[in-house]
């Protein structure tokens, strides 16, 4: 469940010109793949369906639903579609627009977050489980070097009697 503001939300939906249950210029079909393609989920999934079913509503219901870090690479990636519609359009932008545009990219920014904290992590449980390998290696051959000695020192003895008995 992602911790979107209202003030936060506010800013998303203008900017994806939410207003009317759409989503920027996008049909069900399209909005679905975008999606699907953005971060593997399907926004038509029942789970999305909230009050309306319209795009914007199942938009919201996405940012009701999903974690922080993937509500932020869709909304990253529906940012980077608003660029490319504009330049694709030949739009010159004005100064509110690419002041709201900026704030947008700060909220996406400030929900990644979460997946940089959680590669660090990672890296640290992989680091540590790295340093428990090896330590667990340099037990393991000492292990086996008890073993091996004492297994050389019964064959020896083994062989002794054997040898003794023989004489």
């Amino acid at each position: 469940m992602s911790d979107l503001t209202s003030i936060e939300k506010a800013k998303l939906e203008k900017l994806l010109e939410m207003e009317s249950g759409y989503v920027l210029d996008f049909s069900n079909r399209t909005f679905q793949e975008f999606i699907l393609e953005s971060v593997k989920l399907d926004i038509y999934d029942e789970k999305y369906n909230y009050q309306s079913g319209s795009k914007a509503n199942r938009l919201r219901a996405f940012w009701k639903e999903e974690a922080n870090n993937i509500v932020g690479v869709l909304i990253e990636n529906l940012l980077e579609y608003c660029n490319t519609k504009n330049l694709i359009n030949n739009q010159i932008v004005n100064l509110k627009y690419q002041e709201l545009f900026n704030e947008c990219q700060n909220i996406s920014k400030r929900l990644k977050k979460g997946i940089i904290n959680n590669f660090e992590k990672e890296a640290i449980n992989k680091y540590q489980l790295s340093v428990l390998q090896s330590e667990l290696l340099s037990e393991f051959d000492k292990f086996a070097f008890l073993i091996y000695k004492s297994y050389l020192v019964v064959c020896m003895g083994f062989c002794k009697d054997i040898f003794t008995k023989r004489l």
